[in-house]
């Protein structure tokens, strides 16, 4: 990919009895999400030794097309029902790709 494409990892950990509704929750993002612009990938996995809990990674062309999903009715959406279902507040990191790898 391109030098300027930025990687998201965002890590969710669901409280006890809202693991469903979380990864519903989550999943629920990704048709909206890949109608916006300067998306390029989303995926999603669950821990195979800790139920609940969910990793996001996903890839934005720039900078400023990930500002501007993060802003969308859907995110948004989900950024005020999240902290009803999270043992804990959601990590996000910003990557970018390594050049020759």
């Amino acid at each position: 990919m391109a030098q300027d494409t930025v990687h998201v990892v965002a890590k969710f950990v669901a409280k006890p009895g809202q693991e469903s509704a979380l990864k519903t929750a989550i999943t629920a993002l990704i048709a909206p999400t890949q109608k916006d612009p300067g998306y390029i990938a989303y995926d999603l996995y669950e821990s195979t030794q800790r139920p609940g809990e969910f990793v996001l990674v996903e890839e934005w062309q720039t900078r400023e097309l990930l500002a501007a999903h993060l802003d969308t009715p859907h995110l948004n959406g989900f950024k005020a029902a999240a902290p009803d279902m999270l043992a804990q507040p959601m990590s996000v990191q910003l990557f970018a790709e390594m050049p020759g790898f």
